[in-house]
């Protein structure tokens, strides 16, 4: 059901389908203490009239698997008897914060996603945008790539490793977070312009350790090195992917080692 003066239920209750598959971390012990969503729910001011106890169910269900949490990060209560929450009550901030973000995602699927169906002439939206579309089942949609950085600014690049680790061994397989290769060698080479070349280095490093070596890695690490006024070990780290890269990718390697060689200058 979709009302456009309105929320989306089309787009909030596809959140709620992968909820249903979690159920049995929350639903089954609410079912157990005969826990039961009112028929008429209360204080509901962004939610349209008319929303049954049994949609409002679904909905909450999906907003908590999106964004990876329990009731009580919106709601007033502890534990898993649902029946001693308050849940018309607006005490928590957090409460007020996803109001916010369901009229958010209220805007873009009914007022600016629409726009594109103009410019392809189509009837239907081309996408819509959900909860998890951002949140990716984590309560604050922060990219790892932010999350580094902040981890390098506040606490070194050692704790920035081992975050980096510890995410990968939680999260790895999932959504959450990016671990596919590039994205750490793209973060070192923004540290290497940023006159960081030491933590630019260790994040290469760590792009090789757990995706492997490749032509485009190397070359990074050769420019970051290079940049750096490590000439030596920038020519090893160009020689390393000029040997594995395609024949077509050579001469571009050969360019930079011969520019830090002055094999280059005439």
């Amino acid at each position: 059901m979709s009302n456009r003066r309105g929320i989306h239920y089309k787009t909030l209750l596809s959140c709620s389908v992968v909820a249903l598959l979690a159920f049995s971390a929350v639903g089954s012990q609410a079912c157990a203490q005969q826990f039961q969503w009112p028929e008429e729910p209360e204080n509901l001011q962004v939610l349209p009239e008319g929303t049954k106890g049994r949609q409002l169910g679904m909905l909450m269900r999906g907003f908590a698997t999106s964004l990876g949490v329990r009731c009580q990060h919106c709601h007033v209560g502890e534990g898993n008897d649902l029946t001693t929450f308050d849940f018309p009550a607006d005490d928590k901030p957090t409460k007020e914060k996803a109001r916010l973000m369901i009229k958010m995602v209220m805007a873009l699927n009914t007022e600016h996603l629409p726009g594109l169906n103009d410019i392809e002439d189509r009837e239907e939206p081309i996408l819509e945008v959900e909860c998890i579309t951002c949140h990716r089942r984590q309560p604050r949609p922060v990219m790892l790539r932010d999350i580094m950085l902040g981890k390098i600014e506040s606490d070194g690049v050692d704790a920035a490793i081992t975050e980096y680790r510890s995410l990968r061994e939680q999260y790895y397989g999932g959504f959450s977070y990016d671990f596919s290769a590039g994205g750490l060698t793209s973060l070192g080479e923004r540290l290497g312009r940023d006159g960081d070349a030491d933590s630019a280095v260790r994040l290469i490093e760590l792009e090789i350790e757990m995706n492997g070596e490749s032509p485009a890695v190397y070359f990074t690490l050769g420019g970051i090195l290079a940049g750096a006024s490590r000439t030596a070990e920038a020519i090893e780290s160009f020689t390393k992917g000029r040997d594995m890269a395609p024949e077509d990718w050579k001469p571009f390697f050969q360019a930079e080692i011969d520019r830090l060689t002055g094999d280059g200058v005439t």
